[in-house]
């Protein structure tokens, strides 16, 4: 029970700070040409004022919620059934953590998909008006587009991230300055995991986001994850993979 109100609350807390910053990243992120973050949000901010930024935010917690309560849930069953000894080690964590994001990405995607649709759209629609609109213009596909990304991505991303965070987190805890501070070492390890897990996966997160912002009619959704990182890379440059990632550093924590 603890385990599920933990995740409840740590879900919808994430989402609304996020939500802003996940907002101007994304619209960066899946447009073909350069835009800087400070024109991305003065324009949404003189279309669509403030309330502009939280688009996408009950999307967003619609996904995020159980999301993070899979992930909580999941990963101490992951974690014992993969330590063949009585102490983890980094590749039992590692393993853990790739199962534990597979089977919470595979739950969660068509809501992902929802949330990303709705965060880049020029106009404000609703949770229920989007989902009828992707079911009734692309079918039931539509809510999996990117899957393929976002699941090649995902393990990596959980495995990465869980094992270096499991890792790093009684280590810093035998810092001097931290011993006394379990809240700091504790953010301070999850900063650093999340940050190296989604910037050795950012190009592929460009793909599923990309994937997940259009139609699937649309050409980068008949495209092989492979054939869609070269052609980015061909029309964009090796930093069109990358668009947004800047705002990682503010966002992972």
């Amino acid at each position: 029970q603890i385990t599920w109100i933990s995740g409840t609350v740590a879900g919808f807390a994430a989402t609304f700070a996020k939500q802003p910053i996940q907002r101007v990243k994304w619209i960066q992120q899946t447009a073909a040409e350069s835009r800087s973050l400070t024109s991305i949000a003065a324009e949404t901010y003189a279309v669509h004022g403030w309330r502009g930024f939280f688009a996408g935010s009950w999307a967003a917690v619609a996904r995020n919620v159980p999301h993070s309560i899979l992930v909580y849930t999941i990963y101490p069953h992951c974690a014992q059934f993969c330590t063949a000894a009585e102490e983890e080690t980094f590749g039992s964590r590692f393993v853990a953590g790739f199962g534990t994001m597979v089977i919470s990405t595979v739950a969660t995607h068509p809501l992902d998909t929802l949330r990303v649709r709705l965060s880049v759209a020029s106009q404000a629609s609703t949770l229920t008006g989007a989902a009828r609109t992707i079911y009734a213009t692309e079918g039931v596909a539509g809510f999996y587009s990117g899957f393929s990304a976002t699941l090649v991505g995902a393990g990596p991303r959980g495995a990465i991230g869980f094992a270096i965070f499991e890792t790093a987190k009684p280590r810093m805890a035998d810092v001097e300055v931290l011993s006394s501070r379990p809240a700091l070492a504790k953010f301070l390890a999850g900063y650093v995991a999340g940050l190296v897990a989604e910037t050795v996966i950012y190009p592929l997160d460009t793909v599923r986001r990309r994937q997940q912002a259009y139609p699937v009619t649309h050409p980068i959704n008949r495209l092989s994850i492979f054939l869609a990182l070269l052609r980015i890379a061909q029309s964009e440059g090796i930093l069109g993979l990358f668009k947004g990632i800047a705002l990682n550093l503010v966002k992972n924590p």
